[in-house]
């Protein structure tokens, strides 16, 4: 009777121990598999909000108060706090290429467009199209 029950518990203690193993395995794969997309979803992000906060590029902080900008925030132009909420991807995709389409006579610069514009040097646009989607996913993240 002493055998059996010595068995019965190293056997359980095998069917503990191969739980444990298959637990850490999955664990593992999970992060092989996941990691790129997680990676590549937070880097877009940070890219994103980069993009909008560097002066070589989008700017957008110099006219837009902004959401994890501290100190100093502009007022000039309307906020970008909760645009993901109020406005549609295809919406914020053409503000950012050329807000003209939906004012004639805004300020903010055509971020993706030379159309009708005069003394550029040189005829280029400011961000490229991935840039502007990396921006455009950054505003649908703040809701």
């Amino acid at each position: 009777m002493k055998e059996i029950t010595q068995q019965s518990k190293s056997l359980n203690d095998t069917m503990q121990n191969m739980k444990l193993q298959i637990f850490t395995l999955s664990m593992l794969i999970g992060l092989v598999v996941l990691s790129p997309a997680a990676a590549q979803t937070a880097e877009v992000k940070t890219s994103g909000y980069e993009l909008m906060t560097n002066k070589q590029y989008g700017n957008c902080i110099a006219c837009h108060d902004m959401p994890g900008v501290q100190g100093l925030t502009s007022n000039f132009a309307p906020s970008l706090q909760g645009v993901g909420r109020k406005y549609s991807e295809k919406e914020l995709m053409q503000w950012v290429v050329d807000a003209r389409k939906f004012n004639a006579d805004t300020l903010m610069p055509p971020f993706g467009s030379t159309h009708d514009l005069k003394l550029t040097r040189p005829a280029r646009v400011i961000l490229s199209n991935e840039q502007i989607a990396q921006v455009v996913f950054t505003l649908q993240s703040w809701r």
